[in-house]
């Protein structure tokens, strides 16, 4: 007679917990890469070797877990061994499904489980991954200061430090880095070319220089929720596939397949105007593709903050009729009222003397990528009004 009741009073307390578990396992993205399809120079090939990347984590956590992708391979990639180097040198074995190795299927993520550590915000940590059957690598993101180090013959998944066989620009498999906290925190997207990715900026250096990481630095010190990731690829475009998957293309695995994002920084088009005498296409069809990337966001609820495109008067590709492009595309992205929040960064970094042209103290010498000064001034310029 008592035991249908208690029964029944067992089944609700579980109910009851479950909410409360599932509380504890909020989680947010902290750090991501755009992998894109390299070309037959443009791979990266081992044979039972690891492969050592340091990133720097934009939010802290008492968990982690990594993110791996196959994104454009052409065959399974059987990982043998993953692990996470923390700041302070430990050395954290990762699992997937409680075990060291994992497959990853063609063109698909790999999600590990869950790492008890704690991690603090804007740390930088190492994910080691060793791979013991040869294996072509061609989804590779270039990251030019901080190199991939590739180990002699063996694992050393496990070992503190060693010296690379070999180093690369480009980095394989690493997709993201989520942390664990007792919310999810609102996620902002920088989503752009080469001037948002920033490949030269070290980690090495004093202070964190891409653009993004200023942002979130701010945000941080604000006290603020959001946790800003960097979404650009060099030479990236809006509508043409040359430097990875356009961003049209690359909008639903890039910004809208991450939980929780609350804004974009849609900080792109360079490429396309500075090419556009090549590729014949027109004002009015990047306009579209700008009018397209910020519907689809806003479908799924995401506020959209265009930014004006960047001068560049003195660039290789500068033509004065590809100027007066750029001029057309910034007037429509002030006026147009398509964008949730227009910045008008064209104004942070031209020179006053001259508009058309990137402030000297503020770019590397091309004129048309900032140096780290140009990117500290445009992650210091952001409103951080802008994300409410």
């Amino acid at each position: 007679m008592t035991r249908r009741p208690l029964l029944a009073f067992m089944a609700a307390a579980s109910l009851a917990l479950a909410p409360a578990a599932m509380a504890r396992e909020q989680w947010t993205r902290a750090w991501t890469s755009s992998l894109w399809q390299g070309n037959e120079r443009q791979v990266v090939t081992v044979e039972n070797q690891t492969l050592r990347s340091e990133i720097r984590v934009g939010a802290g956590g008492d968990g982690v877990r990594i993110w791996l992708a196959n994104d454009f391979g052409r065959m399974p990639v059987r990982v043998a061994a993953v692990t996470l180097r923390l700041p302070d040198g430990r050395l954290i074995p990762v699992q997937f499904a409680g075990q060291a190795s994992a497959r990853i299927a063609i063109g698909a993520p790999l999600v590990s489980d869950p790492v008890d550590v704690k991690v603090k915000p804007f740390e930088l940590v190492q994910v080691s991954v060793h791979l013991g059957a040869p294996t072509t690598l061609v989804g590779v993101h270039v990251d030019r200061a901080n190199k991939l180090r590739i180990s002699p013959s063996g694992d050393h998944s496990r070992m503190d430090n060693w010296e690379p066989a070999a180093t690369d620009e480009l980095r394989p498999l690493l997709a993201g880095v989520d942390v664990r906290g007792p919310r999810a925190r609102p996620v902002v997207v920088a989503f752009g070319d080469s001037i948002t990715d920033a490949s030269s900026c070290s980690n090495a250096a004093p202070e964190p220089c891409r653009w993004s990481e200023v942002l979130g630095l701010r945000l941080h010190a604000a006290g603020r929720p959001h946790v800003v990731v960097n979404q650009g690829i060099g030479g990236n475009k809006i509508l043409t596939p040359i430097a990875g998957p356009n961003a049209l293309a690359r909008l639903d695995r890039d910004v809208l397949a991450i939980p929780g994002v609350s804004h974009l920084l849609l900080l792109e088009g360079i490429n396309d105007v500075g090419t556009a005498g090549d590729t014949g296409i027109t004002a009015e069809e990047l306009i579209e593709g700008y009018r397209q990337l910020t519907l689809r966001a806003q479908a799924h609820g995401i506020k959209v903050i265009a930014m004006t495109v960047m001068p560049f008067e003195g660039a290789g590709y500068y033509r004065p009729e590809r100027e007066v492009l750029r001029d057309r595309l910034n007037a429509w992205i002030r006026s147009s009222g398509v964008f949730d929040a227009v910045f008008d960064m064209e104004q942070v970094v031209a020179d006053p003397a001259n508009p058309k042209r990137l402030r000297s103290d503020l770019q590397v010498g091309d004129n048309l990528h900032p140096n780290a000064a140009g990117q500290r001034a445009m992650g210091e310029a952001i409103p951080l009004s802008l994300f409410r």
